[in-house]
This record gives structure tokens, sequence and C-alpha cells, in this order.
């Protein structure tokens, strides 16, 4: 508990009201917890570039929260919300990722400079199926490691992508993009759940209603591999500088 404490910058306490502890010092390995987003570790304005540990903090919407919700436990006013996440009106849709602002938090295998006290993970040892390489529809990351220089030559932007209707069933996943040349591929990741896809670029963004406020159009076929089940995601994207 004190090592979690140290780490995500809250206090003992506020950890054990959080997860409704007693009096536990010792956690079990792979234990599930909580850890509350309180003054000492939250931002919601951008922190200075000299303040270490800073990661972008998302929330998933739920069944019953509008943005006026979201905006009220998060402290973020509705109009920047609407301005980070490129959102209309007040309605939400469940499973929605929102960018919320900024958590601190000490990566996992850093170590804290006060006491030089480390956190390392333990380590699970793989399984042998989990060391196969896991096939990329279209082969498409090979030629995005070719045309970025083997992911070093990058450009990367955040906002929100659609998905458009294409016919038929195939393994590649396509897209229309304002900067990315057509044949060029962008590497697409979806902070809300973890998964990164690759998609050809066939040409700019149609000036359609579609696709107001994006930053691409993506083939619906790729929903299930991003984890989607929305017309529309929160992205992260990178693609080649040239």
């Amino acid at each position: 508990m004190h090592m979690l404490s140290n780490r995500f910058y809250v206090t003992e306490d506020a950890l054990a009201v959080a997860n409704d502890f007693d009096d536990i010092k010792k956690l079990a390995p792979y234990s599930f917890i909580n850890i509350p987003v309180v003054r000492d570790n939250y931002f919601t304005n951008k922190p200075p570039l000299d303040i270490d540990n800073i990661r972008e903090l998302y929330y998933r919407v739920g069944s019953r929260d509008d943005i006026g919700i979201v905006s009220t436990y998060s402290g973020v006013t509705r109009n920047v919300m609407r301005t980070w996440n490129n959102l209309h009106g007040n309605t939400l849709s469940e499973g929605e990722v929102l960018f919320i602002g900024w958590v601190k938090m000490m990566a996992r295998d850093s170590t804290n400079p006060a006491s030089q006290q480390a956190y390392f993970f333990p380590k699970k040892k793989p399984a042998a199926d989990s060391l196969k390489k896991v096939p990329v529809p279209g082969g498409l990351d090979t030629i995005y490691n070719r045309q970025t220089n083997n992911g070093i030559n990058v450009l990367t932007e955040k906002g929100t992508a659609v998905f458009f209707d294409k016919p038929g069933k195939n393994n590649i996943y396509y897209a229309f993009h304002n900067t990315t040349p057509p044949g060029g591929i962008i590497k697409v990741y979806n902070p809300g759940t973890g998964k990164t896809i690759y998609v050809k670029v066939l040409a700019k963004i149609p000036n359609t209603k579609l696709y107001a406020n994006s930053i691409i159009g993506i083939s619906n076929t790729a929903k299930e591999a991003l984890g989607v089940t929305d017309n529309k995601a929160w992205c992260e994207l990178s693609y080649s500088m040239n």
C-alpha cells in the first residue's frame, strides 16, 4: 500500500477508502486496486513541461452518463470537454472514451527519486501461444515500418475517427485522411481498448456531414479489430512525415 501510495501520489488512507480496506499493508499479486483521482495527482489544465510522470487520463462513458455528469465529476467544463473530444451537444454514447485531463503517476519500473525505492512488477512467464507473432491484416504493419523508418519518422494526431460503410469483406482496412497521400499507411491506436490497427489511405476525407470534426474516416470492417461498437471513436494516429 505504501508503494502504491508513492507511485500514484495519493495517501494510503485515500487508497484504503477507495478499496474498502481496513488495515492492509501487503497486497496479493495481481489484485485489482482502485486508484483515486484527487487534487494531488490530477490536472485539468496541461501541466508544465518540467513536471515529470504525467500521463493522459481517459474516461469510458457509462449507460447513464451525459456530458454534464462527466463534467461535474472531472472538474472539466463542458465547453473544454467538447473541444478536447470534438463533441456536439450533451449526449454521449455508452462505451465512448473521453479524454478528461492528465494524471500524475510513476512508471511501473521507475525509481522513486526520494527513497530510491523501485517498483518492479512480477512478470508472468508468457504462454507458448503468446510468443507467436500475431498477423496484422494485409501486412500493412510491414509497409508502415518501411514508410516511417520503423516508427522513427512519424507525425502523430489525436481526435475522432468515424467509420464508413464499405461493402464486402477483405483483410485490409481502408481510410480517408487529409495529410497522408493515397497508398500511405496509418497506425491507429484506440486508448479506450488498447487495440491497434493499420489502415491504407484511399483519398482525402470527403467534405460531407458524416466526417464533420473528424481526423480520419475508417472502413467499418475495422470496428471489431479496434474494439469499437459505435460509429465513431477517439483514436491516436501515427503516420509518415513524408
